[in-house]
């Protein structure tokens, strides 16, 4: 499929989702929040450039906060991660460099960079989203916790969910 409509509709499929079935799920007292909307912004191009990528995750996260009564945690969330994602992509990029065909994807990169690269943006967006909902000193290592396990539980999830929508490709 063309790229150029591929992307804004895996982010509105994205967004969609979060909104209509992801939103009110929390699982284990509230130790497993979904954020599917972020799989959005984890599958942009590795080389969108980065005010684009703050611009599309403010975006995202501005959606979802107007559907979910957010009051901006969404928004801020998704530009914390959108911020440290092209830092992680440089870090996480082989010693040629990406290729303009490299999808951030499992079938592309293979399941070792696809995780560390998403559990790294995840931990960075699920940190920043429970440490400002604790609000308080006294929630801030709770916050943590719901941090760490949601961000695996999101994982596991978006490996799922790739695995079981992407054609088998050849991986790097």
């Amino acid at each position: 499929m063309n790229p150029a409509l591929l992307i804004p509709l895996q982010l509105l499929l994205t967004c969609a989702l979060q909104v209509l079935f992801f939103q009110n799920m929390a699982l284990w007292e509230g130790y497993g929040i979904l954020t599917f909307h972020t799989l959005g912004i984890l599958l942009l191009p590795l080389n969108t450039r980065p005010i684009i990528l703050m611009l599309v995750s403010a975006s995202v996260g501005a959606v979802v906060d107007l559907f979910a009564f957010g009051g901006g945690l969404f928004t801020s969330s998704a530009v914390a991660m959108g911020l440290f994602l092209p830092f992680i992509n440089r870090l996480l990029a082989p010693r040629e460099g990406y290729e303009v065909t490299d999808e951030p994807s499992i079938k592309s990169m293979g399941i070792q960079w696809f995780s560390i690269r998403t559990i790294a943006a995840l931990l960075i967006h699920n940190l920043w989203m429970f440490s400002l909902e604790a609000g308080r000193w006294n929630l801030i290592l709770s916050g943590w916790g719901k941090a760490v396990t949601s961000t695996l539980l999101c994982w596991l999830l978006f490996a799922v969910v790739l695995q079981l929508v992407q054609a088998k490709g050849k991986k790097r």
